[in-house]
């Protein structure tokens, strides 16, 4: 890369932490962690800000460290009563949780909104999971009261997590650990055999010699203080605190609720909208307590995570808002998340390398540390392999190191000949352990999200993901058309000279990256050069607008927009009604043929889909 990304990890030991880097598309974003995760040998922990963001990351993660990360989640909670509660996704969250719990996680990727969500103690959670292993001795009635407390409802037959079913000697249970339920067999108080089985035909899948039994869902009132004595007691008092207070119809309604509540509690009746009264059951907790002390973190895109967390916390005041006038909750907001500020002034007790793909002002951490490091996101090849043989080629002659990531070692002796046939000489490694020297192909088993270039260390890297051509599947949902224009990530898709085209002002030639001050911040401005001498800078935050110009064969059949003039409309307009006007055409030909019968349109159902599919 360059000597400050290579200085990198060393800022640990010297201070020079929280860094920023900059001038990182996604997938560079994934390698930098992954990269550092290998130097610094540590846990490594990531902030998403949203969950795409976190589900692309962790897959990019695991393909470049061999590490299945853990993905921490937020959830919806349960403000409502309803007959029955999808708890899916609280589940994954409670095993993500009790694996930073038991230090077992050394890649964790999380979304900012999972980490300021109140949750259930890092103790309470410690102490209700339990393990069972195959042949030791457990009475059954035990394990069944360890379930119980665990809130694993009984039922005939398990169908999904959360559930056990017990018959004699022989008991059932899916816990959120797993993908499967598991059955155990006991001859008296031990074990005689344990595995895992479908849901479906009942019949066992495979042995396993111990697992893991956790929590059934996150707010349950067998963890609490006092059990469902303690929680009555509290609800009580909050009621006869409404009583001693009452200046509104809602204090009324919430002092009828939390006694009918608090007797429901009492008589042991499940209540599915108990995340209520997740602060009167727990201390206060968040996802970001159980971030592990000893690990490094790494800030994916921070203004984000910042307008993410302000937006999830905007959400849960106004649902609180709306349970409040209903007479329904007793707690604030406030008792239900914890601010970003808060998270900030956390994670500054922690070495923090943040990442995004441009410098835009203020952060969330003072960095120590910039660092902007030369990188390029290569583009989609659309299925056309041919011309990724040709960009290949063009890199070996500069001298760069390829390496072409393979679904399998099929596609990867498909790729081989294919180059072979092209003149490429290319290597095939089922598993990569060394990298190519310059000049070299190598072509190896994995995946990434998108193709990554390195100009200053002359390595690329493509991917399959590049390679293969995107469809639609039939939902409705109409095909975009081609395009002469790109969707630009980062400024590090561009070249000074490059043509691009701004949604208001029309085609322009990129003309590099400008760091100027505005408002007391330095933030960076692309600027474009239009027509005569106009030129316009645009903020990295408004990178949406701008898209690469493909269409640019000789330099002298592009003609550049004039900025203020009325020309780019006039095109735009012309161009759209060109278009609806070739797709009538096409309709009403389309309409005639199919009528037709013998037709060739009229037989060909595939072409006919593959039309109504761009015009339909």
């Amino acid at each position: 890369m360059n000597k400050e990304a290579a200085a990198l990890p060393d800022l640990l030991e010297s201070g020079g932490l929280p860094a920023l880097v900059s001038g990182l598309s996604s997938v560079h974003r994934a390698n930098l962690a992954a990269a550092l995760f290998e130097r610094l040998e540590m846990p490594l922990f990531v902030v998403c800000p949203d969950e795409a963001s976190a589900d692309s990351f962790a897959r990019d993660l695991e393909a470049m460290t061999g590490e299945k990360p853990t993905v921490l989640y937020s959830r919806d909670f349960t403000f409502y009563p309803t007959l029955a509660a999808s708890r899916q996704v609280e589940q994954q969250r409670i095993a993500a949780l009790d694996a930073l719990c038991r230090g077992e996680s050394k890649i964790t990727v999380a979304t900012v909104s999972a980490l300021l969500q109140r949750t259930l103690p890092v103790e309470t959670l410690r102490c209700a999971a339990f393990e069972i292993t195959d042949g030791g001795e457990y009475p059954p009635d035990e394990i069944e009261r360890a379930l119980v407390r665990c809130g694993y409802e009984r039922c005939e037959q398990v169908e999904g997590a959360g559930q056990y079913a017990r018959r004699g000697g022989i008991l059932d249970f899916f816990s959120p650990m797993y993908h499967e339920p598991v059955h155990i067999e006991f001859w008296g108080d031990d074990i005689d055999s344990m595995g895992f089985f479908d849901v479906h035909t009942q019949r066992r899948t495979e042995a396993v010699e111990h697992c893991r039994v956790l929590p059934a869902a996150e707010a349950l009132i067998s963890l609490a203080d006092g059990g469902s004595e303690g929680v009555s007691k509290k609800l009580i008092a909050m009621a006869d605190s409404c009583a001693r207070h009452k200046t509104s119809p809602q204090l009324k309604e919430l002092e009828a609720t939390l006694r009918g509540d608090a007797e429901r509690i009492a008589n042991d009746i499940k209540l599915e909208d108990l995340d209520r009264y997740l602060p009167v059951l727990y201390a206060p907790t968040y996802g970001m307590d159980y971030i592990p002390d000893d690990c490094f973190v790494l800030f994916d895109q921070p203004p984000r995570c910042a307008d993410r967390a302000r937006g999830f916390n905007k959400q849960i005041g106004e649902d609180i808002s709306a349970l409040t006038k209903k007479g329904m909750l007793a707690v604030t907001a406030e008792s239900f998340r914890a601010t970003f500020d808060e998270f900030c002034r956390k994670m500054s007790d922690y070495p923090v390398y943040m990442a995004d793909a441009f410098t835009v002002g203020r952060y969330p951490l003072e960095p120590k540390t910039l660092c902007s490091v030369p990188a390029k996101q290569l583009p989609s090849y659309a299925g056309s392999v041919k011309t990724a043989a040709d960009d290949v080629s063009l890199y070996l002659k500069q001298g760069y190191r390829v390496v072409v990531l393979a679904g399998d070692e099929r596609r990867a002796q498909v790729l081989q000949d294919f180059f072979k046939d092209n003149g490429i000489k290319a290597l095939v490694y089922s598993e990569l352990t060394k990298m190519p020297e310059c000049g070299e192909c190598y072509i190896s088993v994995g995946a990434m999200s998108a193709g990554i270039e390195y100009p200053g260390i002359k390595l690329a890297v493509i991917t399959d993901a590049q390679l293969i051509r995107v469809r639609e599947h039939r939902s409705g949902r109409k095909k975009k058309a081609p395009t002469n224009r790109e969707r630009i990530n980062s400024y590090a898709d561009l070249t000074p000279g490059d043509y691009v085209v701004h949604e208001v002002h029309g085609i322009g030639r990129f003309a590099g990256i400008h760091k100027m001050k505005v408002d007391g911040f330095e933030k960076d401005y692309i600027k474009i050069c239009y027509a005569g001498t106009d030129t316009l800078y645009v903020p990295a935050t408004q990178l949406d607008m701008v898209t690469k110009y493909l269409g640019a064969g000789e330099e002298h059949k592009v003609k550049l927009s004039k900025m203020g003039g009325a020309e780019w409309t006039k095109t735009r307009s012309r161009a759209k009604a060109a278009t609806k006007k070739l797709a009538k055409e096409l309709i009403a030909l389309y309409a005639e043929r199919a009528r037709v019968p013998g037709h060739a349109f009229a037989e060909d159902t595939a072409w006919q889909r593959e039309f109504e599919d761009n015009f339909g």
